[in-house]
C-alpha cells in the first residue's frame, strides 16, 4: 500500500499528458540538483512513458534495469499499477534521488533501488516485467548481448521484457540523439543495430509481441515488447 504522498505532488494516472507528467516529476524530485531536476521534468516530452505504461499489467512486480533516478518506477507507483518495483543501476548517485522521490511519494514499501556492479548482480526475481529503457546504447557493443541476457533471465514464465532505446535508423532523429547524449554525457554513443535485440531475445525464448517506432519532437524511439511462454 502507498503511504500518503506529499500534498505538493500532483496526482497522475496512466493517461497523463506530458505536461501533467512534467509537473509530477518536478514536484517528486524537488531535492534533486536543479539541472537534473529540470531535465527529468522535461523528459516526458521526449521519452514515451505513455507507451511503456500500456504494457505493464496491474499488480505486477517490476525490475527496472539501469533505472537511473527511478522515473519509470516512481511513475508506476504513483499510477498504482504495480505491487512492487525494484530498480538497479551501476551509478550510485542517481539512486539517491530515486529513493528520495519514492519516500516523498510514500512508496517506500513498494519501491527499492539497488546499486550493482553489473546486471548480473541484480535481484534474480523472477519478475512479471523486466524493463530496460535507454540503457543499451550506453553499454560497449561487445558487452550488450551479455547485459541483455542477464536481464532476460529475470523474466518469469508468461512475463514481459519491455525494451526501449534510441533509434538506429539513419537520419536526423538518430543524429539528434547522438548530439543530445554528447552534450550531457560527453559520450558519442553507438546505437544498437536494428534486429540485434530480437536475435538476443530469441536466444532466451522471448517472443516479440509488439514493435513500434515512436517519433517524439526531433527524436525517434524503438519500442520492443517480448513475452516469455507460460511453459
Amino acid at each position: 500500500m502507498l503511504a500518503p504522498a506529499s500534498a505538493s505532488i500532483p496526482s497522475v494516472n496512466a493517461s497523463a499528458t506530458p505536461a501533467q507528467l512534467r509537473r509530477f516529476f518536478y514536484a517528486a524530485y524537488c531535492d534533486t540538483p536543479t539541472p537534473f531536476r529540470l531535465l527529468g521534468a522535461l523528459r516526458p516530452y521526449v521519452c514515451p512513458f505513455d507507451k511503456l505504461l500500456q504494457f505493464v499489467r496491474d499488480g505486477a512486480e517490476v525490475l527496472d534495469v539501469g533505472c537511473g533516478a527511478g522515473s519509470f518506477l516512481t511513475l508506476l507507483a504513483a499510477t498504482k499499477k504495480i505491487r512492487r518495483g525494484v530498480g538497479c543501476d551501476v551509478m550510485a548517485a542517481p539512486l539517491q534521488s530515486a529513493r528520495a522521490a519514492a519516500a516523498r511519494l510514500g512508496a517506500q514499501g513498494i519501491l527499492s533501488f539497488e546499486h550493482v556492479g553489473s546486471v548480473a548482480e541484480a535481484p534474480e526475481g523472477p519478475f512479471d516485467i523486466v524493463a530496460m529503457v535507454d540503457v543499451l546504447h550506453h553499454v560497449p557493443p561487445g558487452n550488450r548481448s551479455d547485459v541483455f541476457s542477464a536481464a532476460a533471465k529475470r523474466v518469469r514464465p508468461g512475463g514481459i521484457f519491455l525494451y526501449k532505446d534510441m533509434t538506429a535508423r539513419p537520419g536526423g532523429r538518430r543524429l539528434a540523439h547522438n548530439i543530445d547524449d554528447y552534450i550531457f554525457t560527453r559520450e558519442w554513443v553507438e546505437q544498437v543495430p536494428e534486429g540485434a535485440v530480437e536475435t538476443w531475445a530469441g536466444d532466451h525464448r522471448l517472443a516479440l509481441v509488439h514493435d513500434e517506432f515512436i517519433p517524439r519532437l526531433i527524436y525517434g524511439h524503438e519500442l520492443r515488447v517480448f513475452q516469455r511462454p507460460e511453459h
